[in-house]
This record gives structure tokens, C-alpha cells and sequence, in this order.
């Protein structure tokens, strides 16, 4: 069972990241309905685009960090598991993300 201090809805820190060629697809991920417009290849390889350092699938508000691709997800995403040490490591670089998006007034945005 997961440890709800690692709540993934109200984190995404995992979703977070400065290297543009961050989130590799995977052959499994071929039959995966992922937009085509999130996506770029270079070198032979695809990856999932990451504007202003965060997976362009990440849906931000409300105190929350969601996927809006969760189902068609990428293999790597589906593979990350909450409380392990790479999502400790996230944190630790990223933060909790869901808690730092607020509006000008602080209430979530």
C-alpha cells in the first residue's frame, strides 16, 4: 500500500525537470494515445516535450499537479512509484509542486 505522504495528485515533482530530453518513450509506448503536438524526436528517439521545465502533460491548479494524459501515461511514468527513492530524490530537487501553485491572493489556484 502507498504511504499518502506521498500523495502524487497534490506533488507532481517527478513532472518537473530542466533537461529537455527528460522523458524518453519506450517501444511499449508506440500504442499509447499521447497528442502528437507533446512530442518531439531527435536522434532517432522520442520524447515527451518539456516547456518551461515541466512535462507539457502536467495539468497545474487547485493545489494540484495532474497528468492529463494519466491512462495513456508513458511506460516510465507508470513505472515511477511514489515514496521510492528516485521520487524522494524529485522531491528533494523539485519540491512538492501542487503545494506552491497558488494565485496572487495564496488560496490555490
Amino acid at each position: 500500500m502507498t504511504d499518502p505522504a506521498f500523495d502524487c495528485v497534490s506533488c507532481g515533482a517527478c513532472c518537473f525537470s530542466k533537461n529537455l530530453r527528460y522523458l524518453a518513450l519506450s517501444p511499449w509506448d508506440a500504442s499509447r494515445a499521447l497528442p502528437a503536438g507533446s512530442l518531439f524526436a531527435e536522434g532517432g528517439q522520442t520524447f515527451v516535450t518539456f516547456d518551461c521545465g515541466q512535462c507539457v502533460h502536467l495539468q497545474l491548479g487547485g493545489g494540484k499537479a495532474v497528468c492529463g494524459v494519466y491512462e495513456d501515461r508513458p511506460e516510465a511514468c507508470r513505472a515511477f512509484r511514489a515514496g521510492s527513492f528516485e521520487c524522494v530524490k524529485a522531491r528533494r530537487a523539485n519540491g512538492i509542486m501542487g503545494e506552491k501553485v497558488r494565485d496572487r491572493e495564496g488560496e490555490p489556484a
